[in-house]
């Protein structure tokens, strides 16, 4: 992550952290989330040869996000099978009605906009509703963040 936040020094971004190894980055920005995709995914690109999607979000969505979960009252109980998608697009409403119906009595699945809600109560090593999977299905780019994640970003 040192070598990406050296390479991202350059973007014109304030207050650059990165957490965690798995590529999150929180940054001010006078730019829009569009614009910050952009230029941080031709900078991966540049530097790091990989061609990967980048999905932003501002920290007042991540905030939003958190308090419109519909597996909140399950959190409660368990944070460790909460994981949130957060899209690149916004999928059909047919694709995201095709991915709800994936739910069953130990995974369920809501999506909102451009966000997944999953709650998977078998864990994420065993289910077959992988990230992978849910991007076919909606046909968008995904990321998937765990609850404890995603809760420090909204406070970074």
């Amino acid at each position: 992550m040192a070598e990406l936040r050296k390479a991202l020094s350059f973007l014109p971004f304030d207050n650059l952290v990165t957490y965690i190894q798995s590529g999150n980055i929180v940054f001010d920005s006078d730019l829009s989330s569009t614009e910050c995709s952009t230029l941080i995914s031709n900078t991966i690109s540049q530097n790091f040869n990989l061609n990967i999607p980048v999905v932003v979000f501002e920290q007042t969505n991540i905030i939003e996000i958190l308090d419109s979960n519909p597996f909140k009252k399950l959190c409660e109980v368990e944070k460790k099978f909460m994981s949130f998608g957060f899209l690149d697009d916004y999928p059909s409403k047919e694709n995201c009605e095709l991915m709800e119906s994936f739910s069953n009595e130990k995974e369920f699945i809501k999506i909102t906009e451009n966000i997944i809600f999953f709650y998977c109560t078998i864990g994420f090593g065993k289910t077959k509703l992988t990230n992978h999977f849910m991007e076919k299905k909606l046909k968008v780019s995904s990321t998937m963040r765990n609850y404890n994640t995603t809760l420090k970003l909204s406070t970074l």
